[in-house]
């Protein structure tokens, strides 16, 4: 008998504890509009809370379709976006009720800007930088909105705040993004502003990782610099890269077996450079005389 009423006592404090506090309101980020991005299931997530905002322990939030386009949803709120469409849906718990709309976008690719390269040392290409993500679907139709984030590998070279990709010491690292389940990649580069090109005989004196060096370069119509380029194989490329005026300085490079359009980026090239490879600069005679316009020669150590 003992036994019997032992077992009873144990197994009404296995079952569900009720909510301390009764529910008076549901949160999702201060919006009721949720964007779904990835075609597998996903979990709706709103927080059930009290009169005072704090979150209720063990309160169910029940899901119901009251609209919109026949996408799986299901009581608990898993949502799976197999169709893209929109579906209406009201969530409650307790006291609270809340309408919400489930924004289906699948996305099929995503797109970033990069590879995104910093020049510590000058005001101007070490500034922060939005970072944009965009979306497109099967037909490669652009989606917006989305829900994306985003991170980088190694955050002791760079770091990512909101939106936003600041630089923090030479190196090389790399920056993701994903949104749904599509995820892709960039490079980061951060270079070290150096201050002529003679800098270069230096290159292998320091730690292949922070061989990335920013020569700045001013030349006038008619002036030639050449400079040894150490062995090894480099990334070399001039900044601005856009830059197609006749006026724009010039990179030949000599003794090395080099690829342009290198990582399909104009005014790039990588190189496989021997014991006699230099490069030179020049700017042809005639160009409209340079003023205080500087521009860039990038120099990095490609890893094999």
């Amino acid at each position: 008998m003992k036994i019997a009423v032992l077992a009873l006592v144990l197994l009404c404090a296995c079952g569900p504890t009720p909510p301390n506090e009764p529910v008076t309101q549901l949160a999702h980020d201060g919006s009721d509009t949720i964007v779904v991005n990835g075609r597998h299931p996903t979990q709706l997530e709103l927080r059930a809370l009290d009169a005072a905002g704090l979150p209720v322990p063990g309160a169910a939030v029940q899901y119901v379709r009251v609209g919109g386009d026949s996408i799986p949803l299901d009581s608990s709120g898993t949502v799976t976006c197999t169709p893209s469409g929109a579906v209406e849906v009201l969530a409650t718990a307790g006291q609270a009720r809340q309408h919400l709309t489930i924004l289906c976008r699948v996305v099929e690719y995503v797109r970033v800007a990069g590879p995104f390269q910093f020049v510590l040392g000058d005001a101007l290409l070490s500034r922060p930088r939005s970072v944009q993500v965009d979306a497109y679907d099967l037909s490669a139709k652009r989606i917006a909105p989305i829900a994306y984030s985003i991170g980088v590998m190694d955050t002791s070279i760079a770091v990512v705040h909101g939106r936003v990709l600041f630089p923090r010491r030479r190196g090389i690292t790399a920056l993701g993004a994903r949104s749904g389940d599509r995820d892709i990649g960039a490079g980061v580069h951060v270079y070290q502003r150096v201050s002529a090109l003679d800098a270069l005989d230096t290159l292998l004196r320091v730690p292949p990782d922070e061989r990335l060096f920013a020569v700045p370069l001013l030349l006038q119509p008619g002036e030639m610099r050449r400079q040894r380029l150490p062995p090894g194989d480099w990334m070399l490329t001039m900044v601005p890269e856009s830059d197609t005026s006749k006026n724009r300085i010039r990179l030949r490079i000599e003794g090395s077996r080099c690829t342009d359009h290198f990582l399909n980026t104009p005014r790039r090239w990588g190189c496989a450079a021997g014991t006699g490879a230099a490069v030179v600069l020049y700017r042809e005679q005639g160009s409209p005389r340079a003023t205080d316009s500087t521009s860039y020669l990038l120099v990095r150590w490609l890893f094999s």
